[in-house]
Order: C-alpha cells, then sequence, then structure tokens
C-alpha cells in the first residue's frame, strides 16, 4: 500500500454488501460496484452472489485525504468504518514496532481531518485476551499516542485481530459512534428498524427503479425523477427518513395505525434536520386496502411502496400476519402507479411467501436476506405482474 493511502475495513450487516458497494460509488469514493447489484430474478436468491449473502466486512483501499474521512463519515449503508494498521510479526506487540506505530500516527491524523472535527473521550481496545499484559501495553501506547485515557466505555475504538494470512493487525473506527448511529433517534419505539438496515432497504428498491428504467433516487436525479414515496406501516419513521436522506421525492408520504408512532416520526425528522417533507398521516392499512381512506388522492400515483410490517413479536401477532399481508398488498395496488415498485421486509417470510403465491398482480424480482438483531429478514420487491 502506498505511503498516500488508507487501508480502509467497513464492518456491514450480512445481506447488505451489495447496497453498500452501490454507495461507494455514488458517493464518489470507488468508480464501480466490483460486480454489485440486486438480484435479477426469480431465483429469489439472496445478496448478490455466493460471497455477498453472509459477508459482514468490505475492505478497499483509498486514497489518504481528508474528503475520504468525511466521505466515510457520511455512509449510511456501512454499520462503521475502520483504518487498519498492519504488522507481518507473529505477536500481536508487533503492532508496537516504531514501523507500525508511525502508521499508528498517519491514522490518527487522518481522523483528525474530519470537518466537523470529532473528538474522543477515550480509548476502548477490542480483543480476545483484551486483559493480557501484552494487549495492556499495547491499549496504554495507542492511548497516549491519541491523547486520550485508555477506558471501558472509550469511543475511539481499535479492535486487534489477527490478519488474514499472517501476522496482527489494528483497526481504528473513524467516528466516536458506529455509522449505524443516527443522532435523530432520540426515542425508543417498539420494533424500530435499524436505521442501517433502512438504508439498504431504500437502496435495494432504488436499485430496481433504476433497472427498470426509473430514476436511481440518487441526490442529482433531475426534478421530474423525484419518486413519490408511501410507507405503509412507518412506525417512528426510520425508513421514510432514511429515504428523504438518499435524495429528494416528489411526496413522502408516512403511514400508521398508531398515533404515538407518528408522534414519534414528527419528533425525530425535526432532530434529524433532513430535507424534504413528511405527511404523516394515522390510519389503518385495511382501510386504504378496501377504499383508500386518507389517502384516497394518491390512488395510482406513488411509485414506491415500502413497508416494514409487524413480524409477530415485539409487535403485531403470527396468527394475523396473512391479513395483514394481503392488506397491504391490497393497499399497494390501489395507490401504486402502473410502474410502482413495492419494497416489504418481513421476518414472518412463510406466511408473506403464501400470500404472494395466491396474489396474481405481484411479480417477485429480488429477495435478499439481510440480518436484523438476531433475525433474518427478506425484503420482497415486487412490481406488477
Amino acid at each position: 500500500m502506498a505511503a498516500d493511502d488508507l487501508d480502509v475495513v467497513f464492518t456491514v450487516l450480512p445481506g447488505a454488501l451489495p447496497a453498500l458497494r452501490r454507495e461507494l460509488v455514488r458517493s464518489g469514493l470507488t468508480t464501480s460496484p466490483e460486480g454489485g447489484g440486486a438480484p435479477e430474478a426469480d431465483d429469489g436468491a439472496p445478496g448478490d452472489g455466493p460471497n455477498d449473502a453472509d459477508a459482514d466486512e468490505l475492505r478497499l483501499t483509498l486514497p489518504r485525504t481528508a474528503e475520504t474521512l468525511r466521505t466515510l463519515a457520511r455512509l449510511r449503508t456501512a454499520v462503521s468504518a475502520s483504518l487498519a494498521v498492519a504488522t507481518d510479526t507473529g505477536r500481536p506487540t508487533g503492532l508496537l514496532s516504531s514501523e507500525s506505530l508511525g502508521e499508528v500516527d498517519r491514522v490518527l491524523e487522518a481522523i483528525s481531518w474530519q470537518r466537523p472535527r470529532v473528538t474522543f473521550s477515550g480509548l476502548r481496545l477490542e480483543a480476545a485476551g483484551a486483559e493480557t499484559p501484552q494487549m495492556l501495553r499495547i491499549a496504554a501506547e495507542l492511548a497516549e499516542r491519541a491523547g486520550v485515557p485508555v477506558s471501558e466505555d472509550g469511543d475511539l475504538v481499535v479492535r486487534v485481530r489477527r490478519a488474514r494470512g499472517a501476522g496482527w493487525e489494528a483497526l481504528v473506527r473513524t467516528t466516536p459512534r458506529p455509522l449505524a448511529t443516527r443522532p435523530w433517534r432520540t426515542e425508543r419505539y417498539p420494533g424500530a428498524l435499524n436505521a442501517t438496515l433502512a438504508a439498504v432497504v431504500v437502496d435495494e428498491v432504488e436499485h430496481v427503479r433504476w433497472q427498470l428504467g426509473g430514476s436511481d433516487g440518487g441526490v442529482d436525479g433531475d426534478e421530474g425523477d423525484a419518486p413519490v414515496v408511501v410507507d405503509l406501516m412507518c412506525g417512528s419513521g426510520t425508513l421514510t427518513l432514511e429515504r428523504l436522506a438518499r435524495g429528494r421525492v416528489a411526496r413522502a408520504v408516512a403511514v400508521d395505525v398508531a398515533p404515538e408512532a407518528i408522534a414519534i416520526l414528527e419528533r425525530h425528522q425535526r432532530a434529524s434536520r433532513i430535507k424534504g417533507r413528511i405527511e404523516a398521516v394515522v390510519a389503518d392499512v385495511a382501510d386504504v386496502a378496501r377504499t383508500g381512506g386518507v389517502l384516497a388522492d394518491l390512488a395510482g400515483t406513488a411509485d414506491v411502496v415500502v413497508a416494514n410490517p409487524p413480524w409477530g413479536e415485539l409487535l403485531g401477532a403470527h396468527a394475523t400476519n396473512e391479513r395483514l399481508s394481503r392488506d397491504l398488498l391490497d393497499a399497494a395496488d390501489r395507490i401504486g402507479a402502473d410502474d410502482v415498485v413495492v419494497g416489504v421486509l418481513t421476518h414472518d417470510i412463510r406466511r408473506f411467501e403464501r400470500v404472494l403465491d395466491h396474489d396474481a398482480r405481484w411479480r417477485l424480482i429480488a429477495r435478499p436476506q439481510l440480518f436484523a438483531k438476531g433475525h433474518r429478514p427478506r425484503l420482497f420487491v415486487l412490481v406488477r405482474a
């Protein structure tokens, strides 16, 4: 690796690698998604290929510039980004060699280039045997160079592990909090969707729109390409906010049957300062399915319909999820445009598949499997048959 490069390691949710690859292209960090793309098909294969379905890491060499660090901090489909320092010696204390420590200094300097400037309260070492004398020695030396104390609650996170092949490496996280953390999330809501997972859902749906000839939902699209987006089961608003963060929309409508969810969504949007107006509506998807209800004016206009229906655990019940799935597809049919793309994220996979198998109105385009808090939900991306 050249002296003016950085060895960057991204942590990703299993199933999210294709979305991250595409985001790296959009952000200008790479010029090719390296084979990334949504599944084309009717085979419903998860992810992008055999190497992507369960991958939880991506490694790239990127230019050592302030713009690289600023761009890394804005990524939405990665859990975190770290800068690697390696030694080919057989012991982790090889990271304390003058050469490795010089590289640590270069990494810390690069992290300091971020604007707005980031500050760290302490260094937390994560490693097997973190309490052994040699690991404590490594932690103390790195903390001294960073100008912070060693702390169990430190936000300068350094992971020490065996390098692939031979030797050891230290991975220094570039931000005090994971990239997956959203500062606008000020309140907890049962069953709230992980924000990184929501960003991946948005990307998969927008990628299918692009494959079918529409805009990819990027920030540079023409105003005329801005879609009408409806979230039929918005909860505290994670999917809707992630879509607004992705790029402009002609109209964004978020619907939930729970007034408290809508209230939290509105507070989250104010905290987010994300541009764009959300029309937040208290409504039952069953009413939308039958008559259009309060969304009657949207009939036949929605370009994108997304939903994260209850998984039957923290919210909802498995016994009623089949009926809910039918209502959801009926509602999408009512409000969707002719070329609508529908994205439904569910952990109740078999029940949703049973409903879909008996609904001739929809064609399955992709069904990547993702990872969320110990669950493996699938995203069903549908278009009209």
